[in-house]
Formats: structure tokens, sequence, C-alpha cells
């Protein structure tokens, strides 16, 4: 079984080594453009996409008879359709965590853009440890704070290693105001598909429950699940990656 993983803004390809450690499998998790030290700054979904197709060909022989899942965070998430509406014979499944489709209203999406773009001059000015000082502090991500300590301080130190030039490239070119509107292709999502979210987390579990009434008619029985995590929020995936593992090898188990 290969399982190749994308984070979310902000993140890190380490940051699934703990839920990797509990399903098992090989497992490949690249920091997306953007992140890490030495980012590739084209960050558009276009160059997006190709980074994806680059890493496959990189570390998943094609012609493998091994499962090939793509599970994809948040902002990963995001990564993750895009590349499956551009080529879905590559994977046998999608694991989505805290997915977002798109915007579809356009008020809210150049609103989406104008705050995108406060956050983008703010890490410019203040750079990248401020930043995520200041990016940890959102309602959303505040739940991250459930991950253990030691794995916590972990993943802190490698947010730390981001370009400020990096991020702001990220959410110029990739963040949801960016992005294409996937609402409308989810009625031929045909790939077995798993979708989890955080308890807590009500804005992401109604936009997961949007997402399946969309694509589960026509499904055959077990291709298409929904999971919500008792007592998690946005990264049920950190905050509680025992049971997250369960859920996911469970789904795979169902559809092997």
């Amino acid at each position: 079984m290969h399982i190749f993983a994308l984070h979310g803004f902000t993140g890190r390809g380490c940051d699934f080594h703990a839920i990797a450690d509990f399903i098992g499998g090989a497992w490949h998790c690249p920091d997306l453009p953007g992140h890490g030290p030495n980012p590739l700054l084209d960050c558009s979904p276009e160059a997006s996409i190709k980074f994806i197709e680059d890493e496959i060909s990189r570390c998943i022989y094609p012609s493998t008879k091994s499962l090939k899942i793509l599970l994809g965070y948040s902002m990963g998430a995001r990564a993750a359709m895009q590349h499956v509406f551009t080529n879905h014979a590559a994977w046998d499944a999608l694991v989505l965590v805290s997915p977002q489709p798109g915007i579809e209203d356009n008020f809210e999406l150049l609103a989406r853009q104008e705050s995108d773009a406060v956050l983008e001059e703010k890490i410019m000015r203040d750079g990248v440890p401020k930043f995520i000082e200041f990016w940890q502090q959102k309602a959303l991500i505040q739940s991250q704070k459930k991950i253990p300590p030691e794995w916590r301080t972990v993943m802190q130190a490698a947010r730390e290693e981001h370009t400020k030039k990096g991020l702001a490239m990220s959410l110029r070119q990739f963040g949801q105001g960016r992005c294409p509107n996937l609402w409308p292709r989810l009625k031929d999502l045909k790939l077995p598909t798993l979708l989890i979210t955080g308890e807590q987390d009500t804005q992401y579990t109604k936009i997961a429950q949007d997402f399946a009434s969309k694509v589960c008619l026509g499904y055959e029985s077990g291709k298409f699940q929904r999971a919500i995590i008792k007592g998690a929020g946005h990264a049920p995936h950190l905050e509680f990656p025992e049971m997250t593992a369960k859920i996911i090898k469970d789904f795979i188990i169902n559809i092997n």
C-alpha cells in the first residue's frame, strides 16, 4: 500500500509521521509548493498539479499492483481534489481531511481574496515566526493544542523553517480565493472516497455533509464514506491520530 499525503497551509510533510506509524504502508509526504526551507515559488493550481505528478513519478512506480491512496488535509485536500479530477486513474482511493471544494459565491470569493492579501502582507512584514504565532491563534487552528506536546514541539520547529516569500506565494496563488471551484465537478467523482472532519469543526463538517450530498447518489455501497472524529477540531489526524488511523484502515480494508 502506497499513501501519498499532502499537508495543510503552514504545515510540512513530516506532520503525517504520527498517523503513518498507526496505519503502516509506504508513505510519501512532500512539502507542497511554497512550504519548507527551499520552497518552489510557483504555487498556482497548475504548478501544484504538476508538482504532484512529478513526485508520483519519482516515488511510486506506476505499474505497481499495490493500492495507491491519495490523502489530503485542508489545503492539501484542495490539491488532492484538483489532481484527482486531472488524473483519477492514478489512484485507487481518496481520503480527504477537512476539505473545502471551493467558494461558489462571487462576493465571498472576492472577500477571501482580499483577506488572503492582508495575510500575505502580514507574512512579508512580520516574518515567519510571528506569523505562525498569529496563525495558530485563529479559532480554526487552536484545536491543534490537543496534539501531544512532544509532537507539537517537533511540528512547530519544522514550521519555523518556512520562508516568508514561500508562504506569501502559497496564499497569493493557492489560497481558497484563487483555486478553482470544484463543487460542480463532485458529481463526477467515482473514486472510493473517505471524508473526515472533527466534531468541533462545525464549519467543515457542514461542508463535508454538502460534499456527500453531491456525490453519494449512484455510489456503490461502501465506496463513499464520511467520518466525524469525536472531540477533534480542524486537524483530527493530528489531534487524534490513532482514532483517525483506525477509520482510514477500516476504509481501506472495505475497498481492497
